[in-house]
């Protein structure tokens, strides 16, 4: 690989199972937190985790060392709502990474808004119908304008170990929309998401914004409805839209207000000719995982 330092900002769900494979591989990772238990969980898998409230805090040297970096760090909450953070920090450590070959920012799907079902790429107009990706749209330009060699993942529904819904449904009661006509969304698991960003680290393209979804768009009542099958969980309950307003919440909602299917092409054309879990099923053939 071509990395020999990698730094995580922002190290959670998908941040620690990059940082085990390329620690795997031989690479330094240095992961940050803002909490000291869990800068001990990462630790403990071999991360040389720094717990810091913001970027701008690190250590001049710490960002000389690293060839390469992975923003991972969520929109922050305030009392104005969700914002990008990267806006304040940004421009504060571009000039200490003097000697960085990549840099990965890790967006959301939701940059798009509502393409009433379309097939979006990466040439599609953001327009988005959220705050939340208003602002990841903002924090993408941020790094795209920075002058360092960023590339951007638009990334789809995370799902894999420790992060799907499987105990939600097993729980029973689990509510869906069934929106009409059927709004579709896209899945992704974990390990294709880590599998994508070390091929791009292994053949870096500046200014690459790169969509990182499965190969099935499915609307989430069906999705739900079939998994639930699938793993032998209560059958959800399907609401109308009417419904959907009164029973969830606003950021339920939000998820899978946009309809969109999102194309892979670029993602296989560049990175990952064929993904480990084409579809949802391909991940729950009775291993639940």
């Amino acid at each position: 690989m071509n990395a020999s330092h990698l730094l995580i900002l922002g190290c959670g769900y998908v941040g620690e199972k990059l940082a085990k494979a390329c620690i795997a591989e031989g690479i330094t990772v240095t992961g940050t937190t803002r909490s000291d238990m869990r800068a001990e969980e990462l630790r403990a898998l071999g991360v040389d985790a720094v717990t810091v409230e913001s970027a701008e805090q690190l250590a001049d040297g710490l960002f000389k060392q690293c060839d390469a970096i992975l923003d991972s760090i969520p929109l922050t909450r305030g009392e104005d709502g969700m914002h990008a953070s990267q806006l304040q920090w940004l421009p504060l450590i571009t000039p200490k990474l003097s000697n960085l070959k990549w840099a990965g920012y890790l967006s959301t799907t939701g940059v798009y808004g509502d393409a009433d079902g379309a097939w979006v790429d990466e040439s599609w107009p953001c327009n988005p119908s959220s705050l939340r990706g208003s602002e990841r749209l903002r924090a993408e330009r941020a790094w795209l304008g920075s002058g360092l060699p960023a590339e951007v993942f638009r990334i789809a529904g995370i799902y894999g170990p420790g992060r799907n819904i499987v105990s939600k449904l097993m729980a029973g009661g689990y509510k869906a929309v069934a929106w009409n006509p059927p709004h579709c969304s896209n899945r992704i698991h974990v390990d294709d998401i880590v599998e994508a960003l070390i091929a791009a680290m292994n053949a870096p393209r500046k200014a690459r914004i790169c969509n990182l979804s499965d190969d099935e768009p499915l609307p989430h009542a069906d999705y739900v409805t079939e998994l639930a099958q699938l793993i032998g969980a209560p059958a959800p309950e399907l609401l109308t839209p009417e419904e959907g307003e009164q029973q969830l919440s606003p950021m339920a909602l939000e998820f899978f207000r946009d309809n969109k299917r999102v194309s892979n092409r670029l993602l296989h054309y560049e990175l990952l000719p064929k993904l480990r879990y084409p579809s949802f099923r391909d991940a729950f053939d009775g291993s639940h995982s």
